[in-house]
């Protein structure tokens, strides 16, 4: 096996890590830089003659181009590590406004990889496995964050004493990666542990937790710990939490960045990794900051363009003999197949965007669907053979939340190739194929219950596999069976209406599939999760809405016995999640989450916002919550309410399957 590239690390000097039968070594190189500054020509000749002053860099006239066409300027020569100075420089020489800068601000290490064609963790054939690796995982628990229990690997350390703590250090010396839990700072303190006691370990550096905030929702990035000559993944992360080492290896692969780094940055910043990597061997210039400013619209037209996916809400009800369709990865195909791009959005283009007044141009490649042509392709590939390894449903999570992000990324106000335009473009697109779906299922016998965006339930007599094939041949986008369902039950939500994304439904091969109900949520006590599980258990014999109907009474009885036990359930049945998204003096009244932050205090315990912490609350009234082992009592009042929130979904599949008619249908709406 030939030498791969499986880390670097450096910046004027980068260091390449390659691995070879599971041996690691390592070669140097050099690594320069340029940054390219465009303007006026006057501003230009002004700008060379205060470089030519400094004596500090070189620099040449330079014709490159962005994803618009040909661009004039200066190439300026620099180390890596003096870009942010020269940046600067050049800034405050045109006053903040007169220079367009490229190529300033990408990770060096992508640039390198990039500009050399090099890959991370490359393989012949996307068939074949990773190289080899020797890895090990090092977590354990803690009480009011001190270490109570170490695991290494599948072994388990009751206590941490010397034994335990001689152990981490074999491990950590013997493996090349280290996948660290870090919650509470537990690894670190571990480390310190070792170190005091003596044991030989290799230099460790600390890299604090940061608190952020994506899609409306507060999270919390476990503080990391670098060790020399070791690749360390802390295990709460993102990605490798969604899809494990093989899943962080394809990011690395796809994206040019490092590992480590790929671990610690969200998959939409992978995802505009690849973009810039894609941009640098195609020799397009990256622009520093975005200046691509949304089109002058009409009220009109911004009401008619910016309307998100499409929804339909369903009728609450059970349903029989239900298909599940969804478009595969529906807007990344959008934006290939439909060539879309910030350039290829155009007054006088071969193709009309159904309901904007948006043209797409197909005499050139648009640069935003050439670099996710790969990314797609590759992604769809594995889709396909996941069942076949983990390894290939591991790369297919990490393919699939990367082109998840990539849409988002159109419409966001700092990504270096997004265009709002694009972003309603695919929107647009998306609503219509949709549309068109629906309709065509209608003219082969099948009628639409429910609709989320890119996923479509529908039930009829008619041939799936043709319905398929017509969709596809008229959307251009790839559309699979997700499921068939014995039956399925969507939810009322409070209103009465039916709940956009809650329900439960039994597939043929005897699996649910849940969503928005208790089983899915880490914010409820265990109790109600273990009684939905075994509620469920009784339904998958059921393939009837009157078998289900005849189980009525196991239902109830379940019930009845969850509520009798109630007060004997192992108090760890009492534990939930509790998530905090401020710090304690933010906060204006007195939920749990305040609560949480006030005992962990004085435990001398920190919560950072962003956290989701286990607690057991002990007296919802008195304001007692208990995130260790301080209490022995519970406030059953407070969890026999939320077991009778469990027990709703369930009740309600089991009074539906007594109505002797089904629910009203969407179809009466779309003919």
């Amino acid at each position: 096996m030939d030498d791969v590239i499986i880390n670097a690390t450096g910046t004027d000097l980068v260091k390449l890590w390659y691995i070879r039968n599971r041996k690691i070594s390592f070669r140097r190189f050099q690594n320069r830089s340029w940054i390219f500054v465009s303007g006026s020509d006057y501003d230009l000749d002004f700008l060379s003659r205060q470089l030519d002053c400094t004596d500090l860099y070189n620099y040449s006239e330079y014709i490159g181009k962005n994803v618009y066409g040909e661009v004039k300027g200066l190439k300026i020569h620099a180390k890596p590590s003096g870009i942010s100075d020269l940046v600067l420089a050049v800034e405050n020489i045109g006053m903040g406004r007169k220079f367009s800068i490229y190529n300033a601000d990408v990770n060096p290490i992508l640039r390198f990889m990039s500009e050399r064609d090099l890959e991370f963790f490359s393989i012949e054939s996307p068939y074949h496995h990773d190289p080899p690796m020797d890895s090990v995982y090092i977590g354990g628990r803690s009480h009011l964050g001190s270490p109570s229990e170490i695991r290494i690997g599948d072994r388990v350390y009751g206590k941490v004493n010397s034994l335990s703590l001689s152990d981490v250090a074999d491990a950590i010396m013997d493996n090349v990666f280290i996948i660290y839990y870090n919650k509470d700072r537990f690894f670190e303190k571990i480390l310190r542990m070792i170190t005091y006691r003596g044991y030989a370990i290799p230099a460790i550096r600390g890299i604090t937790g940061s608190t952020y905030e994506s899609y409306g929702q507060i999270y919390y990035n476990n503080p990391r710990v670098a060790i020399s000559g070791r690749i360390a993944i802390e295990a709460g992360s993102f990605a490798y939490s969604e899809c494990g080492l093989p899943g962080l290896v394809e990011i690395s692969r796809m994206s040019s960045l490092p590992i480590t780094t790929a671990s610690s940055v969200t998959t939409g910043t992978a995802v505009s990794s690849m973009e810039e990597s894609h941009a640098i061997k195609n020799s397009i210039l990256i622009p520093l900051y975005k200046d691509d400013h949304e089109q002058e619209k009409s009220s009109l037209t911004l009401t008619e363009t910016d309307k998100g996916g499409m929804v339909l809400q369903p009728d609450p009800g059970l349903y029989q003999d239900v298909y599940e369709i969804d478009f595969s990865s529906m807007y990344p195909s959008i934006i290939v197949n439909y060539n879309l791009s910030p350039e290829t959005i155009t007054g006088d283009g071969d193709f009309e965007v159904p309901g904007t007044p948006y043209r797409i141009t197909n005499r050139k490649q648009g640069f935003l669907s050439d670099a996710l042509r790969h990314l797609l392709e590759k992604r769809l590939f594995y889709k396909s053979i996941k069942h076949m390894d983990t390894v290939y449903g591991n790369r297919d999570a990490a393919l699939k939340w990367m082109l998840l992000t990539s849409f988002g990324y159109t419409g966001y106000k700092n990504a270096k190739f997004g265009k709002i335009e694009v972003h309603e473009a695919i929107t647009s697109l998306g609503r219509w194929a949709l549309t068109m779906a629906i309709n065509i299922a209608r003219d082969h016998g099948f009628e639409a219950i429910h609709g989320i965006v890119d996923s479509l339930w529908i039930r009829g007599t008619g041939n799936i596999d043709r319905v398929l094939e017509a969709i596809e041949r008229k959307t251009r986008i790839g559309i699979v069976v997700d499921g068939h369902y014995r039956w399925i039950a969507f939810m009322p939500a409070r209103s009465g209406l039916g709940a956009l994304n809650r329900y439960i439904g039994l597939r043929d091969d005897g699996m649910f599939k849940v969503r928005g109900i208790e089983l899915r949520r880490r914010d409820v006590p265990g109790i109600c999760i273990k009684f939905q599980t075994e509620a469920l258990d009784i339904l998958r014999k059921c393939n009837t809405t009157a078998e289900i109907w005849a189980r009525r009474k196991e239902i109830k009885d379940l019930e009845n016995l969850y509520m009798k036990s109630l007060r004997k359930m192992p108090r760890e049945d009492f534990r939930m999640g509790v998530h905090v998204t401020r710090r304690f003096d933010e906060y204006r009244v007195n939920n749990l989450q305040k609560k949480l932050l006030e005992a962990s205090g004085r435990a001398g315990y920190e919560i950072n916002a962003g956290d989701t912490v286990d607690a057991v609350v002990v007296s919802r009234k008195g304001g007692i919550i208990d995130p260790g082992d301080q209490y022995d009592e519970v406030d059953l009042e407070f969890y026999r309410k939320f077991l009778l929130r469990a027990f709703e979904p369930i009740d309600f599949i089991v009074s539906s399957s007594s109505a002797g008619t089904e629910p009203v249908t969407l179809s009466a709406f779309y003919s």
